[in-house]
């Protein structure tokens, strides 16, 4: 833990990228929600980019409530309409993206992250092919100075998400692909081009 917490201090790329990994992980998210995420700290420009695994709609109930039927002596359940679902997934996703930017800024005690770019992925099964599909759904790139002067209490998360220029469909549970503000590089440095 002291050689992490040296190397984070040092703001050394692989230091500053455990203890970001170590802030996603411990976040607490219902059952049945995806705690996947990959993330690349690049030293020169102090952003870290995050590509953050997002719930798909079939990852959130749809009960709304039970009761108790005295004359039947069963319980009558009622679930939520598909446009209250829709509201409460597109909100869902915004928080979560919101909440993400938080506990990393938050936790940058040494400066080390000047700006967050945040890729939201949801795999799901695309209902026009019937195969699984990964798709971006949201992405946002904020700098830590904007972002913290949020107040996050009193903000209404999709107005404060675009706000910010964050990019995503009007109706994300249409899990409609958006590009990326900025990915992860997955070229090997190591190579080079004869």
């Amino acid at each position: 833990i002291d050689e992490r917490r040296s190397k984070y201090e040092a703001l050394q790329k692989d230091g500053i990228e455990d203890c970001c990994e170590m802030i996603l992980a411990n976040s607490e998210y219902p059952d049945g929600f995806p705690q996947d995420f990959d993330l690349e700290y690049i030293p020169e420009t102090k952003i870290l980019i995050v590509e953050y695994s997002l719930p798909a709609p079939e990852h959130l109930p749809r009960l709304k409530e039970v009761k108790y039927v005295r004359s039947k002596d069963d319980f009558a359940e009622s679930f939520l309409s598909d446009s209250e679902m829709n509201k409460l997934y597109d909100d869902a996703l915004y928080q979560i993206c919101l909440r993400a930017l938080h506990e990393l800024f938050d936790s940058d005690d040494v400066n080390a992250i000047a700006a967050i770019s945040l890729n939201g992925w949801v795999n799901s099964v695309d209902k026009a092919t019937g195969k699984q599909a990964n798709a971006c759904v949201l992405s946002i790139q904020v700098k830590k100075d904007e972002f913290l002067a949020i107040n996050l209490q009193n903000v209404e998360p999709k107005t404060c998400f675009k706000a910010m220029k964050g990019i995503g469909s009007s109706k994300l549970h249409s899990l409609t692909p958006v590009a990326p503000v900025l990915t992860i590089s997955r070229e090997d440095k190591r190579f080079v081009a004869s």
